[in-house]
């Protein structure tokens, strides 16, 4: 019983090795994509273009590297014909938290109305932490829009604090009033 568990665990690191190989290569090449397209910016406005699929297919390939492979391009056409090429920058950012944490990676997206300290990270951090344990990736995003406060969004659960939510909801409370 002892060896075959110790075969379990050894073919599931060379499984998450093969994994991990796989993962960071679409990685690797998905980036190398995503300079080629910043490169030449007349092309991803005809990408974006109302144009037919085969003509923004062939400005796509007039670009791709030749080493690409047929999954990545495959999944890049995919892309292309669903007007979702915009994407690339999130999926690269995405499959990152995925080759570090697996498939099941969790992330905890913490939006503010202005840039966090470091000290403020670490806080919302721990906190975070505490409440939806120790297992997460953190993205640290900025949006003035909030005015104030921070929302965080792990999963399906968004916890808002922002001060936009909180002034709508005093609205709302006032109208609601006689």
């Amino acid at each position: 019983m002892t060896r075959m568990i110790r075969m379990e665990d050894l073919a599931r690191k060379y499984a998450r090795a093969a994994y991990e190989a796989a993962l960071e290569s679409w990685l690797g090449q998905l980036g190398t994509v995503r300079q080629a397209l910043v490169a030449h910016p007349d092309v991803i406005e005809m990408l974006n273009s109302d144009a037919n699929f085969s003509e923004r297919q062939r400005a796509l390939d007039a670009v791709l590297p030749g080493d690409v492979n047929k999954g990545v391009r495959n999944f890049l056409y995919m892309l292309l014909r669903e007007h979702r090429l915009d994407l690339l920058d999130g999926i690269i950012v995405e499959l990152g938290y995925i080759i570090r944490r697996g498939p099941e990676a969790r992330v905890a997206r913490v939006v503010s109305a202005v840039p966090l300290t470091d000290e403020e990270r670490e806080r919302v951090q721990a906190w975070a932490i505490k409440r939806f344990g120790g297992d997460l990736e953190f993205d640290f995003q900025v949006d003035p829009k909030i005015l104030g406060g921070v929302i965080i969004k792990v999963g399906d659960e968004v916890l808002d604090g922002s001060l936009a939510s909180r002034l709508t909801s005093m609205r709302a409370q006032l109208l609601k009033s006689p």
